[in-house]
This record gives C-alpha cells, sequence and structure tokens, in this order.
C-alpha cells in the first residue's frame, strides 16, 4: 500500500466530512475539490472517481492502524498490563473521527449499497493484525487459554467496539478521553481475561 501524500491526505478527510454531510449520492467531485481546496484537475490527478475517493479514505484508515506502534508479546512482563496496552491502541484506532465519519458514511448508505456494509467490517477488523498477533504469541506461551488467536480477537474487538465506536455512532457521544481510554482498557481486560486467562 503506497504512503499517501499531504495532499491526498487534505483531499479524503475534507471528502469524509462531504460525505457525512451530503451522502455518498449527493456529493460530488467538484464539491469534493471545493472542500479540499484544490482544483478539479488536481483532484482527478488523484482520484478517477468519487468511488476512488472513498476506497482511499479506507486505505487511510488502515494506514494509520497499521502505523501505529502496536505492543510486541513479551514473556517476562505482566500479562495484563501488555493487554490493556493493546487494548488502548484499538480504542486510539476506533476513536479517530475519521473513522467515526466513515462509519456514519457506510450506515446512511448501506440501505442502497448494501455491500458497503464489508468496508464498515474491515475497517473495525482486528483478527488479522497485531492484536491477533499479541494473542496468538500468549496463547503459544501458555498464558491465555488457547484455541483460535482470531476468533479470540474477534471477542475482544467486540468490547472494545461497545467502548468506542457504537456509542459515538448511535449516541453521538464524544471521542474517549485519556482517562476514559484507561478506564475501558481495564475493563475491557476484566472481560477478556475472565475467560482466556489461564492463571
Amino acid at each position: 500500500m503506497k504512503t499517501m501524500t499531504k495532499k491526498q491526505r487534505d483531499i479524503i478527510l475534507a471528502a469524509c466530512r462531504e460525505f457525512e454531510e451530503y451522502g455518498f449520492a449527493g456529493t460530488g467531485m467538484e464539491q469534493i475539490a471545493a472542500a479540499a481546496d484544490v482544483s478539479k484537475r488536481t483532484l482527478y490527478k488523484h482520484y478517477s472517481s468519487k468511488e476512488a475517493v472513498f476506497s482511499a479514505i479506507l486505505d487511510y484508515l488502515h494506514q494509520e492502524r497499521d502505523a501505529q506502534e502496536w505492543p510486541e508479546y513479551d514473556p517476562g512482563s505482566p500479562l495484563r498490563g501488555q493487554l490493556e496496552a493493546v487494548i488502548r491502541c484499538m480504542l486510539g484506532h476506533l476513536n479517530l473521527e475519521e473513522h467515526i465519519r466513515l462509519a456514519r458514511i457506510v450506515i446512511s448508505e448501506a440501505v442502497r449499497k448494501p455491500e458497503l456494509g464489508d468496508i464498515l467490517a474491515r475497517t473495525v477488523d482486528f483478527s488479522d493484525n497485531a492484536p491477533s498477533q499479541w494473542i496468538r504469541a500468549a496463547m503459544d506461551d501458555g498464558r491465555l487459554k488457547g484455541g483460535d488467536p482470531a476468533k479470540a480477537a474477534f471477542y475482544l474487538a467486540g468490547l472494545v467496539r461497545a467502548h468506542s465506536l457504537w456509542p459515538r455512532l448511535v449516541f453521538c457521544a464524544a471521542p474517549l478521553s485519556g482517562r476514559e481510554m484507561a478506564d475501558a482498557a481495564s475493563e475491557c481486560a476484566d472481560f477478556f481475561l475472565g475467560y482466556y486467562d489461564v492463571s
């Protein structure tokens, strides 16, 4: 996946705001160019259509997720502290304003374009990246109950989304503060370790 330039990032963040306010169908390329303060020529140089812009938003979120400094499993460190650090990273990703905007766009358009639901699912999925890898390492080390790491990551992501994503989508809650993230990480760890901890 290619790294985005600042210009491309400005375009997709502006497009995110336009898509959220006017819907996917109600937003045009000229409108995106104006919101991003670029010429139509510049916009089309980077993106051939608004579908391409939408896809770029998804790529941006994946880049932001994968660029995070994810904790690596350490067999010599307390398990709970490591897990809470992983959860804080997950919360931080879902706490991005652009992530919430994309989720709102997808939900508003899903009736007309059900396939957009797959896009939303991929942006909140942690079953194939760092959290799943951390869980696998802890299982292999015998410190978490054995099983499918991807499924365990799916369950953990469900706990995280309940704190960070759904309240903001359904109830328009404010982004989590640092203190709220720490509290949420502790609560999610309690639930997760209640089943998977073997100590």
